[in-house]
């Protein structure tokens, strides 16, 4: 399970144990928030059902790229 910096779920006391709603809070403030290779990697794996702009789905697989190459 993805952890969660408290900073993006101000709005939530306990926020919901859905890994996919956790990947779109992480996608909504990446790169901000996300950037660490365990959550590049879970972002990559349901980036398709991630309802996120084109260029932050951009940013995200360059992320996976370098940390595939590194």
């Amino acid at each position: 399970m993805i952890e969660l910096p408290k900073e993006i779920v101000w709005d939530y006391p306990e926020p919901p144990n859905d890994e996919l709603w956790r990947l779109q809070r992480l996608a909504d403030f990446f790169p901000h928030y996300g950037r660490d290779r365990a959550c590049v990697r879970a972002l990559m794996q349901r980036l398709p059902e991630l309802k996120i702009p084109p260029e932050v789905a951009a940013l995200i697989r360059l992320y996976s790229e370098h940390y595939d190459t590194h």
